[in-house]
């Protein structure tokens, strides 16, 4: 997605409206589903949908609910800032161990 901060301020749900950084210029990012956090495989995914230039003008976003540790690694190696509403400190395999491994 490559939106102004406005457009993206309409894009999410109004629950991530304030937690959305004021900004000018592009951003380029991922919209996470609500409810749900976000586990590392998820962001791969992602990533592996995009042609992200690691050197591009644009801001990039990674909105969500919360991510695992390993999430918020990954998308800090493509130089994502990370915005969630909650910051609890799962990893991929706690998650999924205490969530069902069906994730």
């Amino acid at each position: 997605m490559n939106k102004t901060y406005e457009q993206l301020q309409k894009l999410v749900s109004p629950r991530y409206k304030h937690i959305i950084p004021k900004g000018t210029g592009v951003v380029n990012g991922f919209i996470f589903e609500d409810d749900e956090v976000v586990l590392s495989s998820v962001v791969n995914k992602a990533l592996k949908k995009v042609n992200l230039n690691l050197n591009d003008e644009f801001k990039k976003l990674a909105i969500g609910y919360n991510f695992t540790f390993e999430s918020i690694q990954l998308l800090h190696e493509y130089k994502f800032d990370v915005v969630s509403l909650r910051d609890f400190p799962w990893t991929d395999e706690r998650y999924k161990a205490i969530k069902g491994s069906n994730r």
